[in-house]
């Protein structure tokens, strides 16, 4: 057996400087996942933001949480609680955004920008909409707190940050990134199989001007947009051509965001607060693969949200709210290729029957409503009923979707918690449902979900939060088996289940002290039922483990670790590969049953070293971090070498990888 892995050590410099009409430490708010109800048992922003291995990025830290997997390779977002990462639904300061990671698997979010992020695993509230999986939101910091001028530069990317209040009641930032490697990833990737003629590549801008006319009203407008786009063409000794010649002609990809808004923060004399967004969001994907296939679409949305509280008393406060979007989609394309989906191994281009071709405008109206009661009953016991209501053009369904917490205080330690929900979402991908790439008489996909925990404050600084959930998932999307023609190529003929236990043990003993340890012992299973197939999910993980732990050793250094071990991920077996009839030098693979086999365990230790200075005008902030401190080659994937796929590689995550960053601050 081969193993095949890339070796990479990275020493990259990120350089800050910055100016603050305040010289001192953002304090930022705390970050929490919620699920029944709003809990204090998680750790803060600011020590997420330094976890070890995340390289100060604030999505990327959601993986040291329970409940979440990142995905490897081109697919690293999160899947959280069994779902896939497609089931998320993602807001930016209150307004949706186009996406919220690169290609590398980075977030769009600047560290120094961001103010606080929130996880809603499960069970969320019925102010959400257009998720069955969890949702993902942040908050930017505002203009009007202090004033700072930001340069990043590394080996990774390079950006600029300008915040600056105007007045004591306006202000704005604006920042603009892009990343480096495609200057010289060409010099370190070296494969005979393939050649880059676009070398993965991004760029991304926030920015953001607020006036606060009274000391109860804010308006915000902002701005935020992503490109990346990548390119490679297949040499002749290719195996990937080998395999599927219809490859020959390499591919590019390319996708991007745009998106404006203006949001209205206000509270009255009477005490109804409110918040209304207003936005513009675009988005374009271009796609060409092997010879002649290529998808070209671009989607203007144009939407209002609003949310609304009102006190009835000081232990009642009813909140409702109304958001409504339209969505048009122009798209045009032509691919020959078999129907795919992510529970099918084989989705080679060889295998099409069949040519599409057709291009169209899809419009997407969508309303939605929802109101809510946070009612204290008693002083130990907080219910929360709500209610969503939706309505979507294009499909013609409506939702009637209640959802319901509980939060009641057994003792003055201990806390019992409760959730439900029913959620739907639409296909995150347009072709599915258009007239002749997919099935336009698709329905949304739903779920049910249920969540009970306790939270136990063991002693002063060390709280104990434990979870049990379960998600009913049905109306999954699937492709139609290969050796059927009935004219349907996807239909909602699938479903799934997802349940398990979560532990999170917070430890924040002192200001030198602090740390978390996470285990999530879980079971995700899909079925087909078109074919009748019952199978675990690729993102079924059933042990996942982290530890994290900070040292202030002193008043100028703090060092941190973070250990995590998963199990393995799923992959369909290949089992063997015979020649096909009809094509010269073709071999077809004959896959096992699906995601029944499991790869090594995951498991990685990352280091994080941060050292401060302090000088007479300015402070220094120095970083380090190592990635994979005991170099373990963890194993991924498999890949298949040859025409007839006769020899087996391993493919490996990243090797020991460092980084080093220093912040000025004057």
């Amino acid at each position: 057996m081969k193993r095949s892995t890339t070796f990479l050590f990275l020493s990259s410099t990120i350089v800050t400087f910055a100016t603050a009409s305040q010289a001192e430490e953002i304090e930022l708010d705390k970050v929490t996942t919620q699920a029944p109800a709003v809990t204090e048992s998680q750790p803060e922003t600011r020590k997420l933001l330094v976890v070890p291995g995340a390289g100060n990025d604030p999505l990327r830290a959601l993986e040291s949480l329970p409940g979440v997997v990142f995905g490897k390779g081109n697919d690293a977002r999160p899947a959280v609680r069994g779902s896939s990462p497609d089931d998320n639904a993602y807001y930016l300061d209150f307004l949706p955004v186009g996406y919220l990671f690169h290609n590398d698997g980075s977030s769009i979010l600047s560290d120094s920008l961001t103010d606080e992020f929130q996880l809603y695993p499960a069970a969320f509230g019925p102010e959400f909409n257009g998720a069955t999986g969890a949702v993902i939101t942040a908050e930017s910091r505002s203009p009007l707190r202090d004033s700072q001028q930001i340069i990043d530069l590394s080996l990774l990317r390079a950006g600029f940050l300008i915040d600056q209040p105007v007045s004591d009641d306006q202000g704005f930032y604006l920042s603009g990134r892009m990343s480096l490697f495609q200057y010289y990833l060409k010099n370190i990737v070296d494969s005979d199989d393939f050649e880059f003629t676009t070398v993965p590549e991004f760029y991304d801008y926030q920015g953001s001007y607020e006036y606060r006319p009274s000391d109860l009203t804010s308006v915000r407008f902002q701005f935020v947009g992503a490109r990346d786009k990548a390119g490679l063409d297949f040499t002749e000794e290719s195996d990937f051509t080998a395999q599927d010649p219809a490859l020959t002609g390499g591919l590019e990809a390319q996708q991007m965001f745009n998106s404006q808004g203006v949001v209205i923060d206000s509270v009255s004399p009477s005490g109804l607060s409110s918040r209304i967004g207003i936005s513009h969001l675009e988005q374009a994907f271009d796609f060409t693969l092997g010879e002649g296939n290529y998808i070209d679409a671009n989607s203007h949305r144009y939407g209002i949200r609003s949310e609304f509280s009102y006190p009835l008393g000081l232990d009642h406060e009813v909140s409702w709210g109304l958001e409504y979007s339209e969505r048009l989609v122009d798209y045009r394309g032509l691919f020959k290729a078999p129907p795919c989906d992510e529970f099918t191994a084989d989705c080679r281009l060889v295998r099409a029957t069949e040519t599409l071709q057709g291009s169209g405008t899809l419009r997407i109206r969508q309303t939605d409503l929802f109101i809510k009661d946070t009612w204290n009953v008693t002083a130990r016991w907080q219910l929360i009923p709500g209610l969503h209501l939706s309505d979507d053009s294009y499909t013609g369904n409506q939702y009637v979707e209640p959802r319901i917490s509980q939060g009641y205080q057994l003792t003055d330690a201990l806390r019992w918690t409760l959730g439900y929900g029913r959620y739907h979402s639409m296909p995150a991908n347009p072709g599915q449902y258009t007239p002749e790439f997919g099935n336009p008489d698709l329905d949304e996909t739903r779920a049910t979900h249920y969540v009970t925990g306790l939270e136990a404050q063991l002693r002063d600084g060390l709280m104990l939060t434990t979870e049990l959930y379960y998600k009913d998932i049905t109306d999954i999307i699937v492709a139609r088996p290969a050796d059927t023609s009935d004219g349907v190529r996807y239909n909602n003929d699938a479903s799934g289940r997802a349940f398990g236990i979560e532990m999170l043990l917070n430890a924040d003993f002192s200001e030198r002290w602090y740390g978390w340890t996470s285990v999530t012992l879980s079971r995700t299973e899909r079925s087909n039922d078109r074919t009748g197939e019952d199978f675990r999910y690729s993102y079924d993980q059933p042990l996942v483990i982290n530890m994290v732990a900070s040292y202030r050793a002193s008043d100028i250094w703090t060092l941190g670790l973070k250990w995590r071990y998963q199990s393995g991920q799923l992959v369909t077996p290949l089992e063997g590969a015979e020649e096909d009839p009809d094509t010269a030098g073709l071999y077809n693979p004959i896959y096992g049953d699906p995601f029944s086999e499991r790869l090594p365990s995951y498991h990685r230790l990352d280091f994080r070293a941060d050292r401060s200075f302090r000088f007479s005008n300015a402070d220094m902030d120095l970083y380090f971090e190592v990635i994979n401190l005991y170099a373990r080659e963890n194993v991924v994937g498999y890949r298949y070498l040859n025409a007839d796929y006769s020899e087996r590689e391993d493919v490996t995550d990243l090797p020991p990888l460092a980084s080093v960053g220093v912040r000025l601050l004057f």
